[in-house]
């Protein structure tokens, strides 16, 4: 367990911020190629505030700082609640 970056405590999950890239196929923007399955993304303009259940290898878990600054330039106040295929 990563005890300087906890994962949420209410659904074991984790965040990321990741740099936006173009989209060749359906334009706009995407978070890009995330290794792994069960995240969602909540677009931030630049980048993306990403969210998985499980660690995703090769990318660095993004501290509570890094991760409410990201959500508030871009007009999210809180963090919103994602669960991949549940409720």
């Amino acid at each position: 367990m990563n005890l300087l970056n906890p994962p949420e405590l209410a659904d074991g999950g984790y965040w990321y911020v990741v740099p936006a890239v173009p989209d060749p196929e359906r334009g706009g923007l995407t978070p890009g190629e995330i290794p792994g399955v069960g995240w969602c993304a909540w677009d931030a303009n630049v980048f993306f505030c990403l969210r998985s259940p499980d660690p995703i290898n090769g990318m660095a878990i993004a501290d509570q700082a890094t991760v409410n600054a990201a959500l508030n330039a871009h007009g999210i106040t809180g963090k919103p609640y994602g669960r991949v295929g549940g409720s």
